[in-house]
């Protein structure tokens, strides 16, 4: 078995996309290429169906493929692996995370809580009090985002831990709107591994995250590994320098989204710059109702990453 714990779960861990053919049915040797590829840059770990990974417009069969490639390869090469339990519903919740939970490569689940209508107290427990009873091997990492209505904390969270312990890390989205608050969720719930995204790592890991869930290693995995090995070594002048030049190309990023009046959800950008840079070589499309960007503007956002970003693009 590979299961992770808090410990365990560290450094910059790849999201993965999903691949849609022509038709828009899951291009699974697409996929699999895509997974062979980031596995031999050797990132701290793959994990699969948040946002990115377009957990809400896949069923369970295509569930089912998703992760027997994931077991298979990461299992061959031995990169810890998470994999995206989410839906709207606890029963769909579980379906996925025992499945999951079959597979002996797979280290940990992340969970969302359903999130059409706000849960209260008593529903969040027992959301993960069910998780727990179901699978009480599978660790648990929980994917805190504003759109499930909760954004949860510390205090939630040690809760949580009294009907679930499991649980093990916090994908703590949206930190810059709750920076103040992570550092004293981190300082309150020492037990679990805190992840932030990439335009904030460096300051996030100074107060105790312990690192990325990335798009960014999508685009050209060299340079999100370099700025975690001069955090983790507390080389923090260099560090933060590739934190701002992070931070800089996403606001500038935003401009040019404004100006080819395309989609920027988190899927739709995050498959534009991966095969913009290079790196991903399947094709950009989302499955609807979201939209990938058009050949045009890959081409458009290609030439703009290459002139004033050549570091986010994938070597040849």
């Amino acid at each position: 078995m590979t299961r992770l714990d808090a410990k365990s779960i560290f450094g910059v861990w790849a999201g993965s996309v999903m691949c849609w053919d022509e038709k828009y049915h899951f291009d699974t040797d697409a996929y699999a290429a895509g997974i062979e590829r980031m596995i031999k840059h050797k990132p701290h770990g793959i994990y699969t169906t948040g946002s990115t990974g377009e957990f809400y417009a896949i069923d369970f069969d295509e569930f089912k493929l998703m992760v027997n490639i994931q077991s298979e390869l990461c299992g061959k090469a031995g990169v810890p692996l998470q994999i995206g339990c989410c839906s709207d519903a606890t029963h769909k919740t579980l379906r996925l995370f025992e499945y999951a939970a079959s597979k002996k490569e797979v280290g940990a689940a992340q969970v969302v809580i359903p999130y059409w209508m706000e849960l209260n107290d008593r529903e969040v427990l027992q959301f993960f009090k069910d998780l727990y009873s179901s699978c009480p091997d599978l660790p648990i990492v929980h994917y805190n985002i504003p759109r499930c209505k909760r954004f949860l904390h510390a205090s939630d969270y040690l809760k949580i831990l009294d009907v679930c312990p499991s649980l093990v890390g916090v994908k703590y989205t949206f930190a810059g709107s709750n920076f103040g608050t992570l550092q004293s969720d981190i300082l309150s719930t020492p037990m679990l591994s805190y992840f932030v995204a990439e335009n904030l790592l460096v300051s996030a890991m100074q107060l105790g995250a312990k690192g990325s869930y990335s798009s960014i290693i999508g685009t050209n995995p060299a340079y999100m590994q370099k700025l975690y090995s001069f955090a983790a070594s507390g080389n923090w002048n260099e560090a933060m320098q590739m934190q701002r030049f992070l931070a800089k190309f996403f606001v500038q990023l935003g401009v040019i989204i404004g100006q080819v009046g395309e989609g920027d959800a988190d899927p739709v950008i995050d498959k534009a710059m991966a095969v913009a840079s290079g790196f991903l070589k399947a094709h950009q499309r989302c499955r609807p109702p979201y939209i990938g960007w058009s050949d045009k503007n890959i081409a458009t956002l290609k030439e703009w990453m290459q002139k004033d970003y050549p570091e986010l693009v994938y070597p040849k």
